[in-house]
């Protein structure tokens, strides 16, 4: 993949509008420092963009002053414009900043770190799935405990609202 299609992608799954096959593609362990490279240069590009849309301010400042309170309306305008775009600036800048930080740790830790923690992940899984099925199995009633076990599959965390007087 040319550099230029490679930093189009890492900045569309900052965005999270790619396929799953291409969060797949940037995550395999030979594009890491490539995706590494490609955040950077893009951090790099959005730091240089809020740094001319501060000069820009400026300079429209003075010149919107400089055209007394005929300006004043004018300037309102532009520094509210200014405004609305570094505060989106900042926030790609925000989530740009955090992949960075995750990627390098994907590097510092090394594939055989993630795929022990997929591995884990998966044990996990597969001992929760266990558990239900034994339950079945044997007939036996499931407590809130289970319930909030087996809910945790889904990305759900139901342990908090559990009491000893549920049990």
């Amino acid at each position: 993949m040319l550099d230029e299609t490679f930093a189009r992608l890492v900045a569309e799954e900052v965005k999270n509008r790619v396929t799953q096959e291409q969060k797949d593609y940037l995550r395999l362990p030979e594009n890491w420092t490539k995706w590494q490279r490609a955040l950077v240069a893009l951090c790099d590009n959005l730091n240089n963009q809020l740094a001319q849309l501060a000069d820009q301010e400026k300079s429209d400042t003075v010149r919107y002053r400089e055209l007394g309170e005929s300006g004043l309306k004018l300037l309102a305008e532009s520094l509210s414009e200014f405004e609305s775009r570094r505060k989106k600036i900042t926030r790609f800048k925000f989530h740009v900043d955090a992949r960075l930080d995750e990627v390098t740790r994907m590097i510092a830790l090394g594939s055989d770190a993630i795929d022990d923690r997929l591995k884990t992940v998966d044990f996990l899984r597969k001992a929760i799935e266990k558990h239900r099925s034994l339950l079945d199995e044997l007939d036996l009633e499931a407590t809130p405990i289970d319930q909030a076990l087996w809910a945790a599959l889904d990305g759900k965390w139901e342990f908090d609202g559990i009491t000893h007087l549920d049990l």
